[in-house]
């Protein structure tokens, strides 16, 4: 039944930002429903283990508010392949940074749900 649940946020979670990107243009806001919602289910602060896995750090990183975009990113980053990755700093955390970088994410999405996910 959880799997079913995650594949349902991650449609639900995509459907918003799809809704949302078409109504805003270029300023992309960021979904914080559906942010704090992944968030709270934990995406993100465990290691990936499957294409779910992935599928729902996508989803967390394209409905991530700006302010907390780059730690949903740099958390993605840690699980996608070197040739997958576009920003030159995301590549130079992942090749000498890599642990250090995540635990500042994943405390900084932690902080971030603790103050704005209700």
């Amino acid at each position: 039944m959880s799997v079913l649940r995650g594949v349902c946020l991650v449609v639900l979670g995509f459907g918003l930002l799809l809704a949302g990107a078409i109504a805003c243009g270029s300023h992309d806001q960021g979904d914080i429903i559906a942010f704090c919602e992944l968030a709270t289910d934990g995406v993100g602060t465990h290691l990936v283990r499957s294409t779910e896995d992935l599928a729902q750090l996508d989803a967390l990183e394209a409905s991530a508010p700006p302010d907390i975009r780059a730690a949903a990113i740099t958390i993605a980053n840690a699980s996608r392949e070197v040739g997958e990755i576009d920003d030159l700093q995301e590549l130079f955390r992942r090749a000498f940074d890599l642990e250090q970088a995540v635990a500042q994410a994943r405390l900084d999405m932690l902080t971030y749900t603790q103050h704005r996910c209700f």
